[in-house]
């Protein structure tokens, strides 16, 4: 009786797994909105991860799989990851117009607000994103940044690092930890008040966990936008979650010291500006508070957005342009010639000079477009059921921007493989940036330290080749130009020499 009562208890168990395996599956297909964007089918539960993740295990980056689907299903596609539906968009025309839309500009819930318990300005939505980025953009604007002026503090720190480099004698060096260094100390000096010399071990070892979190969140940022996926056995979860706590605690850190010597008549940094904010917000009751979305929640979040944005893709950049410089010699002559029949031997570039030095800006630019820093971009998340393109965008969906496609748009560039500078340049030998070259995104959530880093891009390559020819050492084999995947697409490791010009 008791083996019959057990038999039945297993039928009964099986059955009701069944009809719940039933029911899902019947939802995962019947309970999708009608008129969706065309995309690959996915499995019920998982959606594309599989899919995903087998082709990455074969070398395919996410970026160049996205392409592949834009070919067969149209520049607006879909995919669904777990319960998210995602929407990818593979050309300008789409990526513009999605995040121009007002109901598009949202951001999805994500890892790294629940990890800092706070929500930064790159990872807001609504009324408060909008009082956050105002804020923000005046902040920096009234410290100088994105004015003529600041050129000054970014050509300092340039100096400071072609000293570095000057005294290696042109032997063989890694040039990641010294761009990096010198990018963050032009934000920090704004943020902080300060800059961290190149061999302070406590700041060298948080830019390096900085730069692995790029690469441990995955293609696009994978792991923060969908955060179940560090519960999966090939994410490295834990790793990235101490590095996010060692970042968050350094950064509380030095708030905390401006706390201890806030000065209300010496307001030397952005610290000190948002603390005058929220002593403000003390003081009047929410409503009549002239920021009411500045508070401690959104405060260290907001920190950590403009510190790690404006340290990782500059640097990576700058990194790949010297790659680039290597394995163009005569590209980098030609730049070289140029600085020296704008500016000569006696001085240093300047902003002054950028009109003139147009074959030196295309090469930036064509660096900027071959390597697409951030692939996938930073998704945006629909604020309600929106109409996109003839197609039903449901609340709640991603929208990702595929930037490598926009850059690799065969009907815009039609040699798209080839390191090209002149495609920037008119039949006068003017440069003219294409409106299709949007590494920085578009709309109203393109990046906040978009003017910061093309000045600082400018700057820091027109000094670097002004003093310097950057070759690959002799004993070593041709550098590759293909990256490495991650929340950004960085150079593999490389060592490279800086030879003094006369």
């Amino acid at each position: 009786m008791s083996l019959l009562y057990n038999m039945l208890w297993y039928l009964d168990l099986r059955t009701v797994l069944l009809c719940v395996v039933v029911l899902l599956v019947l939802r995962w297909f019947l309970g999708r909105p009608k008129n969706l964007p065309p995309g690959p089918w996915g499995f019920p539960l998982i959606g594309s991860v599989l899919a995903i993740h087998r082709e990455m295990r074969r070398g395919v980056e996410p970026h160049d799989l996205f392409m592949r689907y834009a070919a067969k299903y149209g520049p607006v596609f879909r995919l669904k990851i777990f319960n998210k539906t995602v929407v990818v968009l593979n050309d300008y025309t789409s990526v513009k117009e999605a995040f121009q839309h007002p109901q598009l500009n949202d951001r999805p819930d994500n890892l790294l607000n629940e990890l800092l318990k706070s929500e930064g300005v790159a990872f807001a939505s609504g009324e408060k994103w909008v009082e956050l980025r105002r804020f923000c953009l005046t902040v920096l604007r009234s410290f100088g940044v994105g004015k003529t002026s600041f050129e000054e503090k970014i050509g300092t720190e340039a100096e400071e690092l072609m000293k570095e480099m000057s005294a290696l004698n042109g032997k063989p060096f890694d040039p990641k930890p010294l761009l990096i260094n010198a990018v963050s100390n032009v934000i920090c000096s704004v943020i902080f008040g300060k800059r961290y010399e190149y061999a302070d071990g406590e700041f060298k070892n948080l830019l390096s966990m900085l730069g692995e979190n790029a690469k441990l969140f995955g293609s696009g940022g994978a792991m923060i936008f969908f955060p179940a996926l560090r519960h999966l056995p090939f994410m490295s979860a834990n790793k990235l979650e101490s590095n996010v706590k060692a970042i968050e605690l350094f950064l509380t850190s030095i708030i905390d010291n401006h706390r201890a010597v806030f000065d209300l008549d010496n307001l030397d940094d952005f610290i000190d500006v948002y603390l005058m904010e929220l002593r403000n917000n003390q003081a009047n009751d929410k409503a009549g508070a002239k920021h009411g979305h500045l508070t401690e929640h959104t405060f260290t979040g907001t920190i950590t957005n403009l510190f790690a944005a404006g340290s990782e893709t500059t640097a990576t950049t700058l990194h790949w342009a010297l790659l680039y410089m290597a394995v163009y010699p005569d590209i980098q002559q030609r730049v070289q010639a140029e600085i020296d029949a704008v500016v000569g031997r006696n001085r240093l570039p300047r902003m002054a000079d950028k009109p003139e030095l147009n074959f030196t800006r295309a090469v930036i630019w064509e660096v900027q477009r071959m390597t697409i820093v951030a692939p996938l971009g930073i998704p945006h998340a629909a604020a309600s059921d929106t109409q996109f393109h003839g197609f039903m965008i449901p609340k709640g969906s991603l929208l990702v921007p595929n930037l490598w496609a926009v850059a690799r748009d065969l009907k815009v560039w039609s040699d798209r493989d080839q390191f090209r500078p002149e495609r920037f340049l008119n039949d006068k030998g003017e440069a003219v940036q294409a409106e299709e070259l949007i590494p920085f995104s578009v709309g109203r959530r393109s990046c906040i330290g978009e003017h910061l880093a093309k000045m600082e891009l400018f700057v820091f390559f027109s000094f670097f080749l002004h003093q310097f020819t950057f070759k690959k050492p002799d004993d070593a084999p041709p550098p590759a130009l293909k990256g490495r995947g991650g929340l950004t697409n960085s150079p593999r490791v490389f060592n490279i020499c800086a030879m003094k010009r006369e």
